[in-house]
């Protein structure tokens, strides 16, 4: 039980509805409100999940909330892919891999322990100046799951974040400052077809290599098998200008985190262009590579062409084979450090009438100076929102807008064959681009959000928020061919392209006592 609970509270859906990998809002009160809320209150427990400055308006002595979201989205990677290790001799009776001689299309398979986000927050006063706070809040992730698509390499990746922290605000006048420690807790893992060999040394059947099988927390498929443990805090402040018109801002610092034994990054690069080399001899000639012979002659007396081998050689760069293979043996995992990056965020809210309040906020996410995410091409993100609520004095009705560019940009023209240094390991620009769209695809732009809430009591409220991110595409294009002279003739071009469709719908229950 306490188990399940642990993932519960830590579960978060493929990136849906969010600015990269962050929830857009993790309240239904800030959802229904676009994401914003940096300088809005409504309750004590739900300024935690925004801005603890804004406990400081406690309404009595207590304050408890709960909030539930369930997502649902439509994933849908494509890849082309003319590497010649990708086609099979015609006298093999293999076939190609479907995206060598088409764009071939899969969607993501759902993850339904990671569909579910719950967060629990209370606050109480301790004087007229002084309110504490404590919250537990689902906060981020990331999850996609393509096993048996051989062209999107049965990527599977799942990725979770949730936050702890104790807060306090204190109050002089109209400005209350705001501050809380954050314990951070991550899981990650990174599947994929990584083995062609069997345990036993023999070679898989074409067609049947299988999905590795790393697992999450607890036997389930969130996350990686174990906890990470990152540290930072959270600021704020926010000021009554006058009656009706308030302004906050708060940050929220970096949080390191560096997830054991991942994948073997070797895979990627150079040296797993050997490792595929190996593979692809295996399937054609019926043995492997020997360590004796150039890449280049053994794959020409296998049966390829004479310019397609050079290629493949000149790819693999001047590491011998059996260096090659021992550094991309699936057996050889390494660690990968991602930093959830500072944000800076800062917002108004006015009330129009007495029954009305226009709320908009700004954010900067530094997804492009974080570690990990700035390996990977990410880059910085300005995120706009605008919410309206309505108040009928026991019923209040809720909309909003959020837009962020995605992290991950349309590229035309790319040269794969360029190298880029994640962590310590040589990754082709290629590879790179192939796990932001079929393993990370943070894409998401456009939020639509409605809402409800409703006093089920003298101090109960009950709220309600729906949320739509329309269909967001976004590719890759362009060619692996190495970058000496002499491989014109050779097409080795490639795209990649996603596409995401969100909905989600978060349920609240907040009192006061």
């Amino acid at each position: 039980m306490k188990k399940n609970l642990l993932i519960c509270l830590m579960g978060v859906s493929a990136l849906y509805a969010t600015n990269g990998t962050n929830l857009i809002g993790t309240s239904a009160v800030s959802r229904s409100l676009g994401g914003t809320g940096v300088a809005h209150f409504t309750s004590a427990a739900n300024a935690l999940h925004k801005n603890v400055a804004l406990m400081g308006d406690l309404r009595g002595e207590n304050d408890f909330q709960f909030d539930l979201t369930y997502f649902s989205a439509n994933v849908t990677s494509g890849v082309y892919d003319k590497m010649p290790l990708n086609a099979n001799l015609p006298g093999s009776g293999l076939p190609n891999l479907p995206s060598y001689d088409n764009m071939t299309y899969a969607d993501s398979q759902p993850m339904l322990d990671t569909s579910f986000i719950p967060s629990v927050a209370y606050a109480w006063r301790h004087d007229e100046e002084t309110v504490f706070g404590v919250a537990m809040i689902g906060a981020a992730g990331m999850a996609a799951n393509y096993e048996g698509e051989y062209s999107q390499r049965q990527l599977k990746s799942s990725m979770m974040l949730m936050k702890i922290y104790p807060a306090i605000s204190y109050r002089q006048g109209c400005t209350t400052f705001g501050f809380a420690p954050v314990i951070g807790l991550g899981s990650m893992s990174l599947n994929y077809d990584q083995d062609y060999l069997k345990k036993n040394g023999n070679p898989y059947v074409y067609g049947t290599k299988p999905q590795s099988g790393r697992e999450g927390l607890f036997g389930t498929n969130v996350g990686g098998d174990s906890l990470v443990p990152a540290f930072g805090f959270q600021a704020g402040f926010d000021v009554k200008v006058t009656p009706k018109f308030r302004f906050g801002a708060s940050y929220q610092s970096s949080l390191t985190y560096t997830y054991k034994e991942v994948a073997n990054f070797e895979q990627f690069g150079p040296n797993g262009m050997v490792y595929m080399a190996d593979e692809w001899m295996y399937n054609n000639y019926g043995s492997g590579l020997q360590a004796d012979q150039g890449l280049s002659q053994q794959l020409q007396a296998a049966g390829m062409d004479s310019l397609a081998a050079d290629a493949i050689e000149a790819l693999a760069g001047t590491t011998t084979i059996q260096d090659a293979l021992e550094a991309a043996n699936s057996k050889n995992l390494d660690d990968l450090t991602l930093e959830q990056p500072w944000e800076f965020a800062m917002g108004f809210a006015y009330d129009l009438t007495d029954m009305s309040v226009i709320t908009l906020d700004y954010r900067y996410i530094a997804w492009g100076l974080a570690k990990g995410y700035k390996d990977f091409g990410w880059q910085n993100q300005n995120v706009l929102a605008v919410g309206m609520e309505f108040d009928f004095e026991t019923f209040r009705f809720r909309m909003g807008y959020n837009y962020a560019e995605s992290p991950i940009k349309n590229v035309a023209g790319e040269h794969g064959a360029l190298l880029t240094d994640v962590q310590g390991h040589l990754v082709f620009d290629q590879a790179l681009s192939m796990l932001n769209m079929v393993g990370f695809p943070a894409i998401s732009t456009t939020h639509f959000t409605f809402g409800l809430g409703w006093d089920i009591g003298k101090d109960s409220v009950l709220d309600m928020a729906f949320v739509y991110s329309p269909e967001s595409t976004v590719s890759r294009k362009g060619s692996l061919s190495p970058l000496q002279t002499g491989f014109d003739a050779l097409d080795m071009s490639y795209e990649y392209e996603t596409k995401m469709e969100q909905m989600s719908v978060s349920f609240g229950y907040n009192t006061r006592f």
